[in-house]
């Protein structure tokens, strides 16, 4: 083969495209190419008809999931606002890819129609560009192999994690660095940089070799054409379906359950099928990362759940293998979970925080507890909760006519009594819980010390139906939401103080789904406006360290993560400081979805495993502002014997104590 300076370098800038490459090479190139691109297509095309048996899915509009895939997958931000780091590696492995792969598509479009654009500055940017973002690309895959071989976080330590990312890793990082040094040959024998910087330096290091260069040639070739063509068969695939998962997010009110047709045979997913196009779509988008079972209480404190394995287990119905098998095994409990794990579920939202591509595995989970509820197959104690709600209107079963009990004596209106412009809608734990009756009492006094006017409807107030939604029992979450807004309405309700964020979720999230928006405060932002108006004045020295635990219904749910910590930086001498994992990073106690009432399965309570984290600050009180984290912590202390280590007390009870004297 002649090496001559081709002529038309005398005048404009350029390369041949094919240099050193044999006729058969070239042929042998572009057969595989076709054979590449065939085994792509055929694996996208069973992995969409599989997608396609789900049920239809309601998502934002085109252009609101458009401007989030701008936002969380051009450019990363969700993953950057908790690991910079990763996002930062990730960034530079997705941009190098993409700018790789529309430069190899130009040089085919350039090599079979002879077009004559690829010269001078086009040719020149283009050079320079591919050399930039192949070093990018390189770069990010020496970053994330660093990160999970050298620095390994806890979760790439996980059993099922043996079979990792190496593989595609180490292809990735072949195909790259045998693209500069094939580059490097070719300049190695006319000199000519133009553009590629990085093929120019090295080219003073490569032999100079015509027959390593084909060699080098074929093995950069054929690697990517595999790496292509398996693209569908492995978790590779996330590349392509992450961005349609983000595109196609759900359109669910923030803080809500899915809406369900109440008509149909049954409710909620017993089969893959019953799940939603996108719920399939979501389990080829999991990049198996593990973010999400590093957060969940339920797989950290040692029960069967995992989210992530929930997801890859829901993928696997969607594999080629299952295509050949359709009707076999399609259940989703026990084939993708089993009853224990399933129950074990905080609700706490952590897993859906955490992912970076918008997979909702709490979402999955609740839609089988509907599926197992609505089948009767449910854990005796989790049937005896819902039977107190349903009997008596809340979980402990105790009469609903002692639901007024603990005001007794107090100076508190009722409806029937007069107007009023709140009505405080006091919750099940606290008009129940002999902890949280002493924080109702002082939520009283503090109120009316502030002038605040204010009614509770006593026997008449209901379960607000959260809990029974999240255990899986849609019909009487739907019944006591009916029943409560007749109350309301009965009464001409408008604003309504919730003191458990539990309540407050659903009465602000849930029930304007039935067609009533209320005004709808926490406690916590009440407390926070009457610190700021100066109606309460916290004046007593509290000198102790404390540390405050973020509940997950008024954090991850509802963003409610500043006003708390201010309420506790206006009392005089007290020193806050933070847990490792705080606001929307922050562990739950446990007591969501149902799990208050019942035997939790794991080898501890996910309460104990906080408590430890509270105890590690230093603090000498742990301060919540919530009635299930209030008990579930209280008993944690007594459990993990750290009762002269720390004490638990509601946010109401330490500006009681600055107020006192």
């Amino acid at each position: 083969m002649s090496l001559a300076l081709p002529a038309i370098l005398a005048t404009l800038p350029t390369r041949e495209i094919f240099w050193n490459i044999q006729d058969v090479f070239k042929a042998l190139h572009y057969q595989l190419s076709f054979l590449a691109l065939a085994i792509f297509l055929v694996g996208v095309a069973f992995r969409f008809f599989l997608i396609m048996q789900g049920k239809p899915s309601t998502t934002v509009p085109f252009w609101q999931g458009f401007i989030i895939l701008l936002k969380d997958a051009a450019v990363n931000l969700r993953l950057i606002r908790r690991e910079r780091r990763s996002a930062f590696f990730h960034l530079l492995v997705l941009w190098g890819f993409i700018i790789l792969t529309i430069g190899t598509i130009i040089l085919t479009i350039v090599e079979r129609s002879e077009a004559d654009f690829f010269k001078g500055t086009f040719f020149v940017v283009y050079e320079f560009a591919m050399d930039t973002f192949g070093l990018l690309f390189l770069a990010g895959l020496i970053g994330m192999a660093w990160i999970r071989y050298v620095i390994r976080p806890k979760r790439f330590s996980k059993e099922k994690f043996k079979e990792d990312d190496g593989i595609s890793l180490m292809i990735l990082f072949v195909i790259g660095i045998t693209g500069f040094i094939i580059e490097a040959i070719r300049i190695s024998y006319y000199k000519i940089v133009q553009g590629a910087y990085a093929g120019g330096i090295l080219s003073y290091i490569v032999p100079q070799s015509q027959y390593l260069h084909s060699a080098l040639w074929l093995i950069h070739s054929v690697l990517a054409l595999i790496f292509i063509a398996i693209i569908p068969y492995t978790k590779m695939f996330h590349v392509l379906m992450a961005p349609l998962n983000i595109l196609f997010k759900y359109s669910t009110r923030e803080g809500t359950m899915r809406n369900v047709d109440m008509e149909g045979e049954y409710i909620g997913a017993l089969s893959y099928k019953d799940l939603t196009r996108r719920d399939l779509l979501s389990s080829l988008a999991c990049m198996k990362c593990g973010r999400c079972h590093d957060a969940c209480p339920a797989y950290n404190s040692g029960t069967s759940l995992s989210p992530l394995y929930v997801i890859q287990g829901i993928r696997k119905k969607c594999s080629i293998n299952n295509f050949f098998r359709r009707g076999q095994n399609d259940e989703l409990v026990p084939e993708v979970i089993d009853q224990e794990g399933l129950w074990s579920c905080t609700t706490c939202r952590a897993c859906v925080e955490q992912c970076p591509v918008y997979v909702e595995p709490m979402d999955l989970l609740g839609e089988m507890r509907r599926g197992m509820v609505d089948t009767g197959e449910i854990p005796p104690m989790v049937r005896d909760v819902l039977q107190n709600i349903q009997k008596q209107g809340n979980p402990w079963g105790e009469s609903r006519f002692k639901r007024e009990k603990w005001a007794k004596g107090l100076e508190v209106k009722k409806p029937r009594d007069g107007e009023f412009e709140y009505l405080w809608y006091v919750g099940c734990a606290n008009a129940y819980d002999s902890k949280c009756i002493e924080v109702s009492k002082d939520i009283v006094q503090l109120f009316n010390n502030a002038g605040i006017d204010f009614a509770i409807l006593g026997r008449e107030e209901d379960c607000c139906g959260n809990d029974p939604r999240r255990m899986g029992e849609e019909g009487l979450f739907q019944l006591l939401v009916e029943k409560n807004m007749k109350t309301f309405e009965k009464y001409g309700i408008e604003k309504i103080i919730a003191t458990s964020p539990h309540c407050y979720n659903t009465l602000k999230n849930e029930y304007p789904l039935k067609g009533r928006d209320y005004d709808v405060y926490h406690i916590t932002e009440i407390l926070h406006q009457l610190i700021k108006d100066g109606k309460i004045r916290p004046k007593k020295k509290i000198e102790k360290k404390v540390t405050y635990h973020d509940p997950c219904f008024l954090g991850r749910y509802n963003g409610i993560y500043d006003i708390p910590r201010e309420i506790i930086q206006s009392i005089p001498g007290v020193e806050l400081v933070e847990m490792e994992r705080n606001r929307e990073r922050s562990f739950c106690c446990g007591g969501g979805g149902g799990n208050l009432w019942v035997e939790y399965p794991g080898e501890m309570r996910p309460s104990e495993i906080r408590i430890r984290e509270a105890a590690d600050t230093g603090a000498e009180i742990l301060v919540v502002s919530c009635p299930f984290c209030y008990i579930m912590l209280e008993d944690a202390v007594k459990t993990q014997k750290l009762d002269d280590v720390i004490e638990v007390v509601d946010v109401v009870e330490l500006i009681m104590q600055s107020l006192e004297g």
